[in-house]
Parts: C-alpha cells; sequence; structure tokens
C-alpha cells in the first residue's frame, strides 16, 4: 500500500500522521503550532487605528483594517500547512494524503494548498478532530487505512 499522510489541523494546530497499512498504526510525522492564532484579535495588533482626513472638508475619522487579524493568522497558518505538505510530497514521503479541519480552515487549506498536492488527496473530511487519538480520528473516514 502506498503511504498515506492524515493531516488534522485547525487555525492554530495540525498534526501529520503516516499510515503505511489498512489497519496501520497512525505514526506522527510532525507536528506545527500557530500561537498567534489563539490570541484575541486586540492582542495581534499594535495599536488603535490610524487617522485619515476626509476628502472633502474638515473631519478626522479611524481607518479600518481590511483584514480580521484573526482571519490574516488562520491564511499565514494555512499556508504553513500547506507547504509542509508540498515538502512531504516532493521528498515522496507520502503518496495519498487525507486532510481533517474545521470547515473553515479546511476551505483555508484549499487555497493555498498546490494542483500536485491536492492530486494526492483521496478524502476531506470537515470535521475538528485536531487532539483525538487515531481510532477516534479512523472512525471519521470513509477511505479504508
Amino acid at each position: 500500500m502506498t503511504v498515506t499522510w492524515v493531516v488534522t489541523a485547525d487555525s492554530s494546530k495540525a498534526v501529520f500522521f503516516e499510515v503505511d497499512r489498512i489497519g496501520g498504526e497512525f505514526r506522527p510525522v510532525r507536528s506545527l503550532a500557530h500561537e498567534e492564532a489563539t490570541l484575541k484579535g486586540q492582542d495581534l495588533t499594535t495599536d488603535r487605528p490610524g487617522r485619515a482626513f476626509d476628502s472633502s472638508g474638515q473631519g478626522r475619522h479611524a481607518m479600518s483594517s481590511q483584514v480580521d487579524p484573526r482571519q490574516h493568522e488562520a491564511d499565514v497558518f494555512a499556508r504553513e500547512v500547506s507547504e509542509t505538505l508540498e515538502l512531504g510530497r516532493t521528498r515522496g514521503n507520502f503518496g495519498r494524503l487525507i486532510v481533517l479541519a474545521p470547515p473553515d480552515f479546511l476551505g483555508r487549506l484549499r487555497k493555498t494548498i498546490t494542483s500536485a498536492a491536492n492530486k494526492l488527496v483521496v478524502e476531506s473530511v470537515p470535521k475538528s478532530v485536531v487532539g483525538l487519538g487515531a481510532e477516534e480520528i479512523r472512525k471519521r473516514l470513509k477511505t479504508l487505512i
């Protein structure tokens, strides 16, 4: 059987497992943590928003950020997870990929994963399972591993 990587991730933590045969042991390969994702939005920004003058008149107002800081940190971490997957793919560490993540983070991963790595995805599950054991993860999969 081809080696399968099972990735469990959310916006602050990712764990990469390797399974080499049906019913085989889930061996942890790597884990990543993104502490910034656990901070409050106000803790991610350094100070109050800047101020700007109106284009006509004498008024001033606060400038707002276009991106929520927590969403930005989730995007940053999704790119980091995708880079780890791409590195594993190019090194030939796996031939199949299963991804389990909450729906919002799964969407972020789908946007950042390379097309070559995406071709190896045999199943993606929109569930938060970070921190669960191998048997609990296995129960949530349709793919036989």
